[in-house]
């Protein structure tokens, strides 16, 4: 059930240095590519990073350890005169990319990106102008077992009916 992947994912901030194998990283994409888009655009499109030195210099401009120490970065982005919701389109995306890592079994981290850091990482990947990008992904696997989500943290009182 899709809610099991949901329990296990966590945000992981501390990775082992072990290798994430092309067929996980690809089952990881492959579900961003699968999530809806505004109208159907499917305008988004990934950079799989694994280069030491070239997550370094994304660290320089974001300042997260765990940006060069996870084993893969993936950074999406979508081309803005396709998408009429960019932020939209990358976060659906992004979700559904997170609960497939956590059903193979690897961790993720959305790490935003503002605004300053956008054009900086666009330019450093290679990334049009007009293309937008809002986060990068850290993928690998956890330094530490992480507690699954539980029962006890599921509130009934923030479900409303019809209004608050």
């Amino acid at each position: 059930m899709l809610i099991e992947a949901i329990r296990k994912r966590r945000s992981v901030r501390e990775y082992k240095p072990d290798e994430v194998s092309d067929e996980n990283i690809r089952e990881i994409i492959k579900a961003g590519q699968f999530a809806p888009t505004g109208h159907g655009n499917k305008s988004v499109e990934f950079i799989v990073i694994r280069n030491q030195g070239m997550k370094e210099k994304i660290f320089d401009i974001v300042g997260q350890e765990y940006v060069k120490e996870a084993p893969i970065l993936i950074a999406p982005f979508v081309d803005g005169e396709k998408s009429k919701l960019p932020v939209q389109d990358l976060s659906v995306a992004t979700g559904y990319m997170f609960l497939q890592a956590a059903e193979l079994g690897l961790g993720t981290v959305w790490k935003n990106l503002q605004p300053e850091w956008e054009e900086k990482v666009k330019t450093l990947l290679g990334v049009p102008q007009n293309f937008r990008m809002i986060n990068i992904i850290p993928v690998g696997y956890s330094a530490e077992d992480l507690a699954e989500h539980g029962e006890e943290e599921f509130s009934g009182k923030k479900i409303h009916e019809e209004k608050l």
